[in-house]
Parts: structure tokens; C-alpha cells; sequence
């Protein structure tokens, strides 16, 4: 009988103990996430209006800011092949950059993190290469946010454009 009573003490130990980490891990994670969240989902000061007749497979785009600076957007090769190296280039107009980045997000499915940091070769351009993800449908349709770090806050011009699967 005390060997029983034994085990069961022991067994509420390492449930315990369990429960325990299990809960610091949580809090862990939690703050983790609490710390990231705004490097996830920027806070922006100013978002351009989207182009409806803006088409990227046919050239370079610009969106203007409700302050009339511009963001341009252009991505080679034309095509925009999923899963193959991309040539992302971002011009900025009246815009003093502390850094950019563009956020590849699927419009009506989530493709998941897909943000690239652009270099600044000149003032005012910025380039980087980018690889977009298969999709299971042939025909996909993506909205690339350019996110400029600027002193005072973060701007976004949103881009749309398809691409399609063999």
C-alpha cells in the first residue's frame, strides 16, 4: 500500500512539473509574440490607393500617397514565375527611406511570411531579389506591399498582380 502512495505522489509531481513548464512556455511564447507584433504587422501612417489599372506583367507601377509622394514598384522577368528568382526594384519620389520592404501576400489565400528587405543602390531605389511559392490553383492573384520605414512612420503602396502555374 505505501509503495502505491508512493508512485501516485510521484506521478502528481511530474504531472505538476509538467504543467508548469507548460505554462511558462505559453508565457514565453506570448511575450515573444507581444514583442514581434509590430515587426509583423508595422503600424502605417500613410497608405497610397491601390491601381486598378496598374499591371505589373506589363511594366513598372507608381502609387501616390494622399501627401502626393509616390512609391514605384517594377518586378522582372516580367512573367513573374512562381519559384524562381525575382528582380524586385522599389523607386521612392519625396521620400526620405530608413529602410524598405516588400510583403508578398496572397489576396484571397494565405501564403504565408513572404517579406523581402530591399538595399538601397541609390538614393531613392532600392532592389532585392524575392521568390514567390507554388500554389495548388493555376492562376493566383498576389498583392505586393511595399512598406517604406520612414522618421515619421511607415508608408504602404500596394501593388496586385497574377501569376500562373504550368
Amino acid at each position: 500500500m505505501s509503495n502505491r502512495t508512493e508512485n501516485s505522489g510521484g506521478l502528481q509531481v511530474r504531472v505538476a512539473s509538467w504543467a508548469t513548464a507548460g505554462i511558462l512556455m505559453a508565457a514565453v511564447m506570448g511575450v515573444a509574440l507581444f514583442k514581434a507584433w509590430p515587426l509583423l504587422r508595422p503600424a502605417v501612417v500613410a497608405r497610397a490607393a491601390l491601381d486598378p489599372a496598374c499591371d505589373l506583367r506589363q511594366g513598372p507601377c507608381r502609387v501616390r500617397l494622399p501627401d502626393g509622394r509616390e512609391i514605384g514598384l517594377e518586378i522582372t522577368p516580367r512573367e513573374i514565375p512562381v519559384v524562381r528568382p525575382l528582380q524586385v526594384i522599389v523607386v521612392l519620389q519625396g521620400i526620405d527611406a530608413r529602410g524598405v520592404q516588400v510583403d508578398f501576400a496572397g489576396v484571397d489565400m494565405n501564403m504565408g511570411y513572404n517579406r523581402v528587405a530591399l538595399h538601397e543602390v541609390r538614393p531613392g531605389r532600392y532592389e532585392g531579389k524575392a521568390m514567390l511559392p507554388v500554389c495548388v490553383r493555376r492562376r493566383m492573384r498576389w498583392e505586393a506591399k511595399v512598406l517604406v520605414h520612414s522618421r515619421g512612420g511607415d508608408l504602404l503602396g500596394p501593388f496586385r498582380f497574377d501569376t500562373f502555374r504550368p
